[in-house]
């Protein structure tokens, strides 16, 4: 018994040598549990990681279309519609101020022979003073309406006063083209210029007094369209008093290229000035009607375009379509 008590610490011994190597292999299992679960802890924080990051970039891309829509502002007025503006009244000016010089100027070098009054010096032959008075009175009613109709033609007046534009349309009507034309009646009978040019002035005094009245009516029945369309013919017709004296010339010139041809003029002088009478008359009338209709038709083109341009529906672009966002398959 005594060998078998003095046996068994040796075996506790070999027990307790034993528990050394037990526990580094138990260590040895922690640690590299505790490994594992380190490993398996960061790898399953990865997925997480990888969703955090991506997260910004679903959220960026949801937003471009808002970024870049471009109907942000669908009212805003384009940037060179201002540029167009000032072109339109640049064109309007470059041909408005040299009608308004070359006719001021005409018409007071036509007037040099009827300011101050004095029968040698008109330029019509006269049948007597009742018919110089009757001619003076006609062109100083024509200037009336020559001048104040250069005023109407003026858009700024239009636009910025219109009280001074329909003044102005009085005057240069009641004052001006209406009496002109019913004095004019009797000066074309008056006048010893040969049949052709009285035809032609009596053509134009009718024309004139109803594209006149017509303007007037349209007026007092607020069809102002209408009152336009009509006022720019009268006015054109006006302007046939200028004109005439702008080609006169001309035809004098070939006129006296055939006066000594026996067959056209054999030297009559008075034929020769009945010719350049009636054909300037004629043919100033003529290009005054064609030059008011081409300028009607260039107003009516730019109405209907500009109508068409305000009920044409607004130009919308597509925003573009999103980014399709695909599913992180290694969450």
């Amino acid at each position: 018994m005594t060998a078998t008590g003095h046996g068994e610490p040796p075996a506790r011994a070999t027990a307790a040598g034993d528990r050394p190597t037990t526990t580094e292999a138990d260590a040895h299992r922690t640690t590299t549990d505790s490994g594992a679960r380190r490993a398996t802890t960061d790898s399953s924080a990865r997925p997480a990681a990888t969703d955090s990051s991506s997260r910004p970039a679903t959220t960026d891309t949801g937003a471009r279309p808002a970024a870049t829509d471009p109907n942000t502002h669908p009212t805003t007025k384009p940037p060179s519609a201002a540029r167009r503006s000032l072109r339109g009244r640049l064109r309007t000016a470059a041909w408005l101020l040299p009608l308004a010089v070359v006719t001021v100027l005409v018409t007071a070098r036509a007037l040099t022979a009827y300011v101050p009054p004095d029968l040698h010096t008109s330029r019509v032959p006269l049948r007597g003073e009742l018919h110089y008075a009757l001619l003076v009175a006609h062109i100083a009613t024509a200037t009336v309406a020559v001048l104040t109709g250069l005023a109407q033609s003026w858009p700024w007046l239009r636009r910025r006063s219109p009280a001074a534009h329909r003044w102005t349309g009085r005057a240069y009507f009641f004052a001006g083209a209406f009496p002109s034309a019913l004095v004019g009646i009797p000066v074309i009978v008056l006048t010893p210029l040969g049949l052709s040019n009285q035809a032609s002035l009596a053509v134009l005094d009718a024309l004139w007094l109803l594209t006149g009245i017509a303007g007037y009516r349209a007026a007092r029945q607020r069809r102002y369209a209408d009152h336009r369309v009509w006022m720019i013919r009268n006015y054109a017709l006006t302007l046939v008093a200028v004109t005439s004296r702008l080609i006169q010339p001309l035809f004098e010139y070939l006129v006296a290229a055939q006066l000594t041809d026996p067959v056209s003029y054999a030297g009559d002088a008075l034929a020769a000035g009945h010719d350049i009478a009636g054909a300037t008359a004629w043919t100033a009338l003529v290009l005054q009607l064609i030059a008011a209709e081409c300028l009607l038709r260039r107003r009516a083109g730019k109405a209907a375009r500009r109508r068409a341009t305000r009920t044409a529906p607004p130009h919308r672009a597509q925003p573009s379509a999103p980014t399709p966002v695909t599913s992180d398959v290694s969450a």
